[in-house]
């Protein structure tokens, strides 16, 4: 708990300061910038739901950074975990001749089982061969962006588009939206439902136990039986399904087809969220809006107070080295 204050607290202090700060080198009143973001985020009920909707992309990525965070385990590739959710997705979409129902939820479990394939090859090769998981998924990164958009410019393209992506999602295969007019969809439910679940299993179970064990003393772990390679292998592989789900419901539930360009760096910023919520999936979900408010309001900030969307990039950007470098080094100082 006093972590999460902590990192909460040095959060806001690298938001706000770095923030006015860039405002500043941009002309740019930091006073007007911030209250153009909020009112862009928050002004009204259509934005508002666009909040949500950007919360929903970073919530699904940052509880897959968190289940592997529990392991002791560092997941760099939920930006590529969440590319191959959304191209799996979209396959299953445009080939499945199944009715509404079951077909949203056979592109769920395909795009899951497509991100435990995907962070398993990094849990794999951790457990088998001790090779470093940041560099596995960085590498599996890029990868998954190759691999995606070989086949939207090539096989699976859409006819006629100019840009890499799919065949365009039958209604059936859309997720309900839950205000009209918006693109505010069940998603957002969903991902609020599994952060309950993860507290419950984090906190409940012996699968819970061991994930905590193996990340914070994994020597006596191992002494007490616990074997850290299944471990491994498993959180990874379930981060991936996670962070893959954010894919699949930003393809069903807000593009209505898979294209290359569906994430700005979720997967990235997720890093920073989950850090922010100390691992928490509740406290997560509370991270995930408030740098949905920063992913939403970007674009009112720049209309309203010519301030440079970039300035919100820098931020989280910065947060990101914050919040990853101190954990680093208070897991090394307890080592």
């Amino acid at each position: 708990m006093k972590r999460g204050i902590r990192d909460a607290v040095v959060a806001l202090i690298v938001v706000f300061g770095v923030g006015s700060v860039a405002m500043l080198l941009a002309h740019a009143s930091p006073i007007d910038g911030f209250a153009a973001l909020f009112s862009g985020a928050l002004g009204n009920g259509n934005e508002i739901a666009e909040t949500l909707v950007q919360t929903t992309a970073l919530l699904f990525p940052a509880l897959g950074v968190a289940f592997a965070f529990r392991a002791g385990l560092f997941n760099i590739g939920a930006e590529g975990q969440l590319i191959v959710g959304g191209l799996t997705a979209g396959v299953l979409g445009t080939v499945l001749p199944l009715p509404g129902p079951l077909l949203i939820l056979a592109m769920l479990a395909g795009a899951a089982l497509a991100g435990a394939f995907w962070g398993g090859i990094a849990g794999f090769l951790r457990a088998r061969f001790g090779a470093n998981e940041v560099i596995a998924t960085l590498m599996l990164n890029v990868v998954a962006v190759l691999f995606a958009t070989y086949l939207t410019n090539g096989p699976l393209k859409q006819p006629g588009a100019t840009s890499g992506e799919t065949p365009r999602l039958p209604n059936d295969a859309w997720l309900p939206t839950i205000v009209p007019d918006t693109r505010l969809t069940i998603g957002i439910i969903i991902a609020i439902a599994l952060a309950f679940g993860l507290r419950w299993m984090f906190a409940r179970t012996a699968f819970g136990f061991e994930l905590r064990a193996a990340g914070e003393a994994p020597e006596a772990a191992r002494r007490a039986g616990i074997d850290l390679s299944r471990t491994a292998l498993i959180a990874m592989a379930c981060s991936g399904a996670i962070a893959a789900l954010g894919g699949a419901t930003i393809v069903m539930g807000v593009l209505h087809r898979f294209n290359t360009a569906l994430s700005p760096g979720y997967g990235f910023i997720a890093i920073a969220v989950a850090l922010v919520g100390n691992l928490d999936p509740l406290f997560i979900i509370l991270a995930a809006f408030a740098f949905g408010i920063l992913q939403s309001g970007a674009i009112g900030m720049q209309a309203g107070a010519g301030v440079p969307r970039d300035v919100v990039s820098i931020i989280e950007g910065l947060a990101i080295l914050v919040l990853a470098g101190g954990r680093v080094i208070a897991t090394r100082r307890n080592t």
